[in-house]
């Protein structure tokens, strides 16, 4: 069984430098992968998460910068696969690829956006 490192681990250059490109790029892409899960443990290990999770959130913002961009990116490329698809109907492919790109960096935008608002909130 592949045991994952530890999350606070995780923020140390080095040892990030040394996974695997594939979980690089899982980590440059998940928002929520250096964050603590606040759901299991004890009452005691769900507070520390939380509080560990609350003081981290600033990292969330360069998640948002990323999505924010992966999103424009997308949406702007899809008038020209369109167009390109006017003339040859195998590019309405890219199109809709771009399409839906476009939605799910959105919806990863929205739900890093209202985390990094949560988080931020002090309710007890």
């Amino acid at each position: 069984m592949h045991r994952e490192p530890d999350v606070e681990s995780l923020l140390k250059r080095e040892l990030r430098a040394k996974l695997p490109l594939r979980q690089q790029v899982v980590l440059y892409l998940d928002p929520f992968r250096l964050f603590k899960d606040a759901s299991r443990g004890s009452e005691t290990a769900q507070r520390l998460a939380l509080s560990y999770n609350r003081a981290m959130r600033w990292m969330l913002v360069a998640y948002i910068r990323r999505w924010v961009m992966i999103a424009a990116t997308s949406f702007l490329a899809i008038a020209p696969a369109e167009a390109a698809a006017a003339q040859t109907r195998i590019f309405i492919i890219p199109a809709a690829a771009f399409a839906v790109g476009a939605c799910i960096a959105l919806t990863i935008t929205v739900v890093t956006v209202a985390v990094y608002l949560l988080l931020g909130s002090r309710r007890e």
